[in-house]
C-alpha cells in the first residue's frame, strides 16, 4: 500500500515500470523509499517496509505502556480455572453468560447457578440426571432424579430433578466447571466474585490471595508501619513518585502515596486512591487504588522489611 494519486495507471504493471511511475509522480516518497529501493517486491520487502513504517510512527506519536485502571469492587473475581483456594472465603456473587447475580453462601450460589443452567439447557441437565452424574474423580452422585441417592438433596424447581448441595466450596466450582463443560459452554462464561474476610494484622492468613484486595492490604500494611513509625518521611515522599513506587511493585503504573485523592488523574476522571485517608505526621495522605495481584508477595514483603 502506498501513496501515489497514479493508482489506475499503476494498475498490472511490473514492479520496475511501478516504481519508475512512483518516483516521478508520487509527493510522499518519503514514505515510498523502501519501495523505490527495493529490488523485488516480496514478503520479506513488505516486511521490512512496515518495520520501517511502525517505527516512524512510534517516534513520532509518543505512547505510555500502562494497565487498565484497577476497579476494586470487581478485584475479588475468579474463574472456575483460578488456582485460589476458595476455602474459609464466602461468595459475594457470580457472572453467567452476562448476567450477575447476588449470593448469600455456596450453596447459595450452586443453587442459582443451577437454576439458571436449567433455564438454558433443560436438555442436558435432564439427560444428566437420568444417569446419575457425577463429576469425574468423584464416587457420589450429583445430579439424580432420585433424592435418596444424595445426601443433601436440593430439587431444581419442580423439575424431579435433584442435586447434591452437601459440597465444599472448592467442590463446588469443581462442579460448576463440570457442568459447564456438559453443557459446551466456556469456562469463560461463568466468574465468581468474593466478600472482603475481615482483615487481622496479626493473621497472615487474612492477607492471602481471594480475602482481600492488594490495594487495601497495602493500606492496611502502610497504617501500621505509621503507627509504628516504622516508616520515615522521606521515603513517603519517595513513595509518591511512580518511578520509586515502580521500583518496588513491578506491576503498578501510579505512585503508591498522594497528597490528595485527585492527584495523577491525568485525562481519566477515575479517582484512583482511597476515600479513607492516612495521617502521617500531622498532614493527610492518600494510598493508591491501583496495586494488582502479582505484587502482593512484594507488598508483604516490603512490609515485613520494615518491621525487621
Amino acid at each position: 500500500m502506498t501513496i501515489t494519486g497514479h493508482n489506475s495507471e499503476l494498475g498490472t504493471k511490473s514492479f520496475n515500470d511501478k516504481k519508475n511511475i512512483i518516483r516521478e509522480n508520487s509527493k510522499a516518497n518519503v514514505l515510498n523509499r523502501e519501495v523505490l529501493s527495493a529490488e523485488k517486491w516480496n514478503e520479506t520487502s513488505i516486511l521490512n517496509r512496515a518495520k520501517v513504517l511502525s517505527g516512524i510512527l512510534i517516534r513520532k506519536f509518543n505512547y505510555v505502556e500502562m494497565h487498565s485502571d484497577v476497579d476494586e469492587a470487581h478485584e475479588l473475581s475468579f474463574g472456575v480455572d483460578s488456582d485460589i483456594d476458595v476455602s474459609n472465603t464466602k461468595p459475594d456473587g457470580f457472572a453467567f453468560v452476562g448476567e450477575y447475580t447476588k449470593v448469600s453462601s455456596w450453596v447459595d450460589l450452586l443453587t442459582k447457578f443451577i437454576n439458571l443452567a436449567y433455564d438454558l439447557d433443560t436438555e442436558t441437565m435432564s439427560d444428566l440426571a437420568a444417569k446419575d452424574y457425577s463429576i469425574s474423580s468423584a464416587d457420589k452422585t450429583y445430579i439424580s432424579n432420585d433424592e435418596r441417592k444424595l445426601r443433601k438433596a436440593k430439587q431444581i424447581d419442580n423439575s424431579g430433578i435433584f442435586f447434591e448441595t452437601n459440597l465444599s466450596s472448592k467442590n463446588i466450582i469443581s462442579f460448576i466447571k463440570d457442568l459447564l463443560l456438559n453443557m459446551n459452554l466456556d469456562t469463560d462464561d461463568f466468574s465468581f466474585s468474593l466478600s472482603e474476610i475481615p482483615f487481622d494484622i496479626n493473621d497472615e492468613n487474612t492477607w492471602a490471595e481471594g480475602m482481600l484486595p492488594v490495594a487495601k492490604l497495602f493500606y492496611n500494611l502502610m497504617e501500621e508501619l505509621i503507627d509504628k513509625s516504622k516508616i520515615t518521611a522521606s521515603e513517603v515522599e519517595k513513595m509518591k513518585t511512580k518511578e520509586y513506587t515502580k521500583s518496588l511493585f513491578k506491576a503498578t503504573d501510579y505512585p503508591a502515596v498522594a497528597n490528595d485523592r485527585t492527584d495523577n488523574r491525568g485525562h481519566s476522571s477515575l479517582r484512583r486512591y482511597s476515600t479513607k485517608k492516612l495521617d502521617f505526621n500531622g498532614a493527610d495522605i492518600y494510598i493508591s487504588t491501583q496495586f494488582f495481584e502479582s505484587d502482593r508477595e512484594a507488598v508483604i514483603e516490603w512490609h515485613k522489611e520494615h518491621l525487621r
